[in-house]
């Protein structure tokens, strides 16, 4: 769950979205999160990078991301993806299927959205966090 509380709007992204928004918050730059995710989903570097970028111009637009340096971003839109000569089976590895990275708006936070805010059990665990720790 994303919350931006200027705007008073909550978010939530799918799996291959939060990895996505992790990376993209830990890593110096775009290009730094992609090479990290094609280690992870099994998908090609023209796809992802389609993908994150798309994802990241809406994180942009919501005010849910910052971008550190206007003229790498500028770089980056520029710059395509080489195709890669290897064949998909050699890629073929202990990565994960891939989906498209989502980013769903829920709405504006109210007092029925804060008791959800709170009670809500579908929490992701990776971030530290655990229902259960709270029960």
């Amino acid at each position: 769950m994303i919350l931006n509380i200027e705007l008073e709007s909550y978010y939530s992204l799918n799996p291959v979205g939060s990895k996505v928004w992790q990376l993209l918050t830990s890593t110096e730059n775009v290009k730094g999160a992609i090479e990290e995710l094609l280690q992870i989903y099994l998908v090609d570097e023209a796809t992802l990078h389609h993908d994150v970028t798309l994802l990241a111009e809406e994180l942009l637009e919501e005010e849910l991301l910052i971008s550190c340096d206007s003229e790498a971003e500028k770089n980056q839109k520029s710059n395509q993806p080489e195709e890669s000569n290897q064949s998909e089976t050699e890629k073929v590895d202990n990565r994960i299927p891939y989906e498209k990275p989502l980013l769903q708006k829920h709405g504006k936070v109210n007092g029925e959205t804060n008791t959800f805010l709170i009670l809500d059990n579908n929490i992701d665990s990776s971030f530290g966090f655990d229902y259960a720790d709270i029960s």
